[in-house]
């Protein structure tokens, strides 16, 4: 697991609440933002754009590097979408 979480945390738990077209267009954009720092932490971007995100993430006293925020984006698209997905499985189809 990629995600930063406080002790104790895993014993409580969050509720919100979102329509399944926001939910689906914040996962698009989780994946969008990771797909830009994953291209930032891989090498293939220009050295001056890692360092400057690197030392956005330092500035911003993140305890995340760029490969780390790219990997914990994915998870949270990830746990985004089964979120939805388990939602909208306990909806009934409309029979056509």
């Amino acid at each position: 697991m990629t995600l930063i979480s406080r002790p104790g945390s895993h014993e409580q738990a969050a509720w919100a609440v979102l329509d399944a077209g926001h939910a689906r267009d914040i996962a698009l954009m989780l994946g969008d933002a990771r797909a830009v720092l994953d291209w930032l932490a891989s090498g293939d971007a220009p050295p001056s754009a890692a360092r400057q995100a690197a030392a956005v993430l330092g500035d911003a006293d993140s305890p995340y590097d760029l490969p780390g925020l790219a990997s914990a984006v994915g998870e949270t698209a990830d746990r985004l979408r089964l979120a939805a997905r388990d939602a909208l499985a306990h909806i009934p189809e409309i029979p056509s």
